[in-house]
């Protein structure tokens, strides 16, 4: 994945900052923009590929919600961008699904960028997406890199009036959607603790070279989860909410709520990652015990045969003179006591826990 977001960033080389270049998979198709409305009375949910009409839309009196589903259209979220007033440096970073996440506020807004991960269907798998927040006074934007998230139970609460958000700002909107994405990190670290788990039962009943991979591939996992989890952690570890004009001090125990999460989820990486450390230790040193077993198996035979060629050689010379070889009982008796060399360097060799 890293390999692949390199790519994608040699697409800017050369640009002269702010220009507005999407650094991800290329598309085709317009772009949907959904704008729900709501107050506390009444919620209106309106979906346009046009951004004038969706603007028009937009009730000063109201919570304005406008999500843009993908980011390929350069030219419509230059359009945004000149509309709500967000300078093109910003623009850039939402463009750019390279980029690390972070949160800045200015005198208009507050913008966050972060990754969001999701399971796919089938719950084997999960995708990044790059998604970006701009907080105003009375509205919300949001841009994904593809259509699909974990706001829809959000959405219904707003369109069915159930719960506060009806009631609250555009503040307690983006709240919101920051714990549904950091939900999904659980999801997320859920599924990798399960896969390492089985990882340890098949290290322990038959270690293989394939399990080894595994643990590998785990752990190039885990080190990406960290480098998209980590920045947003400390992102809210530095943002000040008491000190910001665009998030009341009301949603302090929410902003902090979420704050934990993102510093349990980091924890339990760190876990993870030792854990994935120690099983490697722990083949590398059963593979290191399994090649002694086969050195010490080997050493034995050697010891017990050595003496038995020495023996063999010299009989095999072709001397003229050899009056042992005239012997009846010359051949069993050296057979006999071949054998008994072999049977008494065994029996040392075991009493000495060789």
């Amino acid at each position: 994945m890293k390999k692949n977001n390199h790519k994608r960033t040699t697409k800017k080389i050369g640009l002269p900052p702010g220009a507005l270049v999407y650094t991800g998979t290329p598309k085709e198709g317009d772009t949907e923009i959904t704008l729900i409305t709501y107050d506390q009375e009444s919620a209106d949910t309106f979906s346009s590929t046009d951004l004038k009409e969706i603007n028009s839309k937009v009730q000063e009196n109201r919570v304005n919600w406008i999500n843009f589903d993908s980011l390929h259209n350069t030219e419509l979220i230059e359009e945004a961008g000149k509309i709500m007033n967000i300078h093109n440096l910003l623009l850039e970073d939402i463009l750019d699904i390279s980029h690390q996440p972070k949160v800045e506020e200015y005198d208009n807004f507050l913008f966050f960028t972060l990754k969001m991960l999701e399971l796919t269907k089938e719950g084997h798998d999960h995708q990044y997406d790059h998604v970006s927040f701009v907080l105003g006074k009375n509205y919300l934007l949001s841009f994904q890199e593809r259509k699909g998230d974990p706001f829809d139970p959000i959405r219904d609460r707003i369109l069915t009036g159930k719960g506060k958000v009806r009631s609250r700002d555009a503040a307690y909107l983006f709240i919101l959607l920051l714990d549904a994405i950091v939900d999904q990190y659980f999801l997320i670290l859920e599924k990798i603790n399960n896969d390492v788990a089985q990882l340890e039962i098949e290290l322990f009943e038959n270690p293989a070279e394939s399990t080894v991979n595994k643990i590998i591939l785990q752990k190039k996992e885990l080190n990406i989860l960290r480098e998209n989890v980590y920045p947003v952690a400390e992102g809210f570890k530095l943002f000040r909410i008491d000190e910001s004009d665009f998030i009341s001090d009301e949603y302090m125990n929410y902003f902090n709520d979420i704050k934990d999460h993102l510093k349990q989820i980091s924890d339990n990486i760190n876990n993870l990652r030792e854990t994935l450390t120690s099983m490697m230790e722990f083949y590398m040193i059963r593979l290191s015990n399994q090649m002694n077993q086969v050195m010490k198996t080997l050493t034995i035979i050697a010891t017990i045969f050595i003496p038995l060629t020495f023996i063999v050689g010299i009989y095999g010379m072709n001397f003229k003179y050899m009056p042992e070889l005239g012997w009846k009982w010359s051949y069993p008796l050296l057979m006999l006591f071949m054998l008994a060399g072999s049977i008494g360097w065994y029996i040392y060799m075991r009493k000495r826990n060789w």
